[in-house]
């Protein structure tokens, strides 16, 4: 195991996150305010429409550097729970990895990304590669949300199931793990905002291949 947050303090660990004050993201701004961590978990809410949240494992975007990167050989999970009505999840929550100022060329991975349904996707410098939503009931409850970085390719499972594997184009820099949410429309129309926002975090958890 290479990196590993259980969440099971009182405040967040700043030696592992970084809350990326100030930086936007998804049409917010992020503030730390809107970060918790109580009850065995993280919480990341929108406190307005445009004030959310958004945690980075190397905070390489506001001049960092400094940090966890996932690099290719490598797996995350997260068991997460994201915010919606059974069906819908609100706002614009996700949980990814991203290459910072390396980005596109650097490549981006969206292992669940709120958009209405929950979807998989991925960014590199030939533009977006989206993937279809996975059908299923995807939030108020946790499930587990994994990536394996290959050297030209990656796989994306969900509660140990591979939902989907596409092939990479990036140049294979090291991505930091993100958390956030934002508002998936930039007049700022939101579907929910405080407790009914939270984007709840159990753990992330990241493994390198030995040898």
């Amino acid at each position: 195991m290479a990196f590993e947050d259980e969440f099971n303090g009182t405040s967040l660990d700043r030696s592992l996150w970084s809350t990326m004050d100030g930086a936007s993201m998804n049409n917010v701004t992020a503030h730390s305010s809107n970060v918790a961590v109580h009850d065995g978990y993280l919480s990341l809410k929108l406190s307005s429409a445009t004030s959310g949240a958004y945690l980075s494992s190397a905070p390489f975007d506001i001049g960092g550097g400094k940090g966890y990167l996932l690099p290719v050989g490598s797996y995350a999970e997260a068991r997460v729970s994201f915010p919606g009505n059974g069906m819908s999840i609100y706002n614009w929550p996700a949980w990814w990895t991203g290459s910072g100022p390396a980005w596109p060329a650097g490549g981006e991975h969206d292992i669940a990304e709120g958009l209405s349904n929950l979807t998989v996707n991925y960014h590199d410098g030939d533009g977006a590669h989206n993937q279809d939503p996975v059908p299923g009931s995807w939030s108020n409850e946790f499930h587990v949300y994994g990536l394996y970085r290959a050297a030209d390719h990656a796989d994306v499972y969900w509660d140990g199931r591979r939902v989907a594997s596409y092939s990479t184009g990036d140049n294979g820099a090291g991505q930091a793990l993100l958390l956030n949410v934002g508002v998936n429309s930039p007049n700022g129309s939101v579907t929910a905002l405080g407790a009914a926002s939270q984007v709840k975090v159990d753990y992330v958890r990241a493994w390198r291949r030995e040898g």
